[in-house]
């Protein structure tokens, strides 16, 4: 084997294991609040002041839309199981607190009610 073969063929393990490196491309959605858009796609909540790539799930799979500002996550979901579409306020002073689901007119008349200036 010459020179070159062996550095070609050092070379290739060190390229092919940094093709299974996972980045985290999550979206920080303020207060410790994340958008994880791998599968399962979901909204979670995380302890610590830095993300460490795990948190509480506060709205389950699989979320079709969301939207935020400084103190509330709108999110649209379609259960995994069922099919049925849930709609979801958070409210991120809560820090973590748990979310109950509404149906869709519920959802719009919280919206109003909490005027929240958000779409989906």
């Amino acid at each position: 084997m010459n020179k070159r073969s062996i550095i070609l063929f050092s070379l290739i393990p060190l390229v092919c294991s940094c093709v299974f490196i996972r980045t985290d491309d999550s979206i920080d959605l303020g207060n410790h609040y994340r958008y994880v858009q791998d599968y399962p796609r979901t909204i979670i909540f995380h302890q610590s002041e830095k993300y460490e790539g795990i948190g509480d799930e506060i709205v389950p799979p699989m979320v079709k839309s969301y939207n935020f500002n400084n103190r509330y996550i709108i999110a649209k979901s379609e259960d995994m199981d069922d099919k049925s579409t849930k709609y979801w306020i958070v409210d991120k002073t809560l820090k973590g607190s748990k979310v109950e689901p509404l149906d869709s007119s519920k959802f719009y008349r919280k919206i109003t009610e909490l005027k929240i200036d958000l779409k989906l």
